[in-house]
């Protein structure tokens, strides 16, 4: 069977958009020359993907074989056109990477990524933070090339590689009242109030656990910002204290204008590790980032 990539993008326009129409507008084509491909794909692939029924489009079971299917060949298309304008230019690789948003910290930027690009010069390095669940499946749909991440929910199909734990910190502007360097209850913290992330998110569930096992509930937290790096803001200008993990290497790092708060007692901690692709191998600039975070210390 041999499928037209171009077709392949206005199908999987046409779901992701709803219709046609909609479609159109995206790829700049008219509704004619949209309904025109997608009748062609169905007679390559000999089956309906895409029927209307309450004046709205839906996909058919060969469809969804059809959509994974060809978001799968689109993403190769994409990958294989940027690493040979990388070549073009000069770069010796290029390698995605997805990371929790728990790693939107100055230390992962300064040990880790900092170092990373120094001693792999010509190495482009796509970075993003999300959700781990969602880092995770993107590496499945061949849309990153690695995902660190937490190992909380994630895919079925994920191949997790553990590398080691960080645990729940809290940290407070230096001129905050806890950030004396006594010891700071939890009943300390539940007076000063939290800080965390709305907790309508993707994670909620595993921010609610991790707060609960400290001995903290949502109903501490005094104000609920979307964004790591907002959040840390925040709780610079004195409003709260943020809750946030990090690694054992990194408990000397500098957090800009918060300090760590000495709490006592056991925190919450969590595995953190590598998800790859499932069966196809890494490209060798993905395999040097993946080495890269292997290290148990800082680089």
């Amino acid at each position: 069977m041999n499928l037209d990539l171009f077709r392949l993008l206005v199908f999987v326009t046409v779901v992701d958009c709803g219709g046609y129409s909609a479609a159109g507008r995206r790829l700049n084509l008219t509704q004619s020359t949209v309904s025109h491909h997608v009748g062609e794909l169905e007679r390559t692939c000999g089956a309906e993907l895409v029927h209307y029924r309450e004046r709205s489009v839906h996909i058919t079971a060969a469809g969804q074989e059809v959509y994974r299917a060809a978001l799968s060949m689109l993403a190769e298309q994409n990958h294989l056109t940027a690493s040979l304008a990388d070549l073009k230019e000069g770069r010796r690789g290029r390698v995605r990477l997805g990371a929790s948003m728990a790693f939107e910290q100055r230390y992962f930027f300064g040990q880790v990524i900092a170092p990373f690009c120094r001693a792999h010069r010509g190495t482009l390095l796509c970075l993003r933070f999300g959700h781990s669940r969602r880092e995770a499946q993107a590496v499945l749909d061949r849309d990153l090339d690695l995902a660190y991440v937490i190992r909380w929910h994630l895919p079925a199909e994920a191949r997790f590689e553990p590398l080691h734990e960080i645990e729940l910190t809290f940290l407070a502007a230096r001129g905050h009242p806890l950030a004396g360097g006594q010891p700071v209850t939890v009943d300390d913290i539940r007076a000063a109030g939290l800080i965390t992330a709305p907790l309508t998110g993707a994670e909620t569930g595993f921010y609610r656990e991790a707060l609960r096992a400290s001995g903290l509930t949502a109903d501490h937290s005094v104000l609920e910002i979307d964004g790591q790096q907002a959040r840390f803001l925040a709780a610079a200008t004195g409003l709260g204290v943020l809750a946030t993990f990090v690694p054992d290497h990194a408990r000397t790092a500098v957090f800009d204008d918060l300090v760590p708060l000495p709490v006592p007692g056991p925190l919450a901690r969590v595995e953190v590790g590598l998800v790859r692709p499932t069966a196809d191998p890494c490209s060798t600039s993905a395999q040097s980032l993946a080495a890269w975070l292997r290290k148990p210390q800082p680089h």
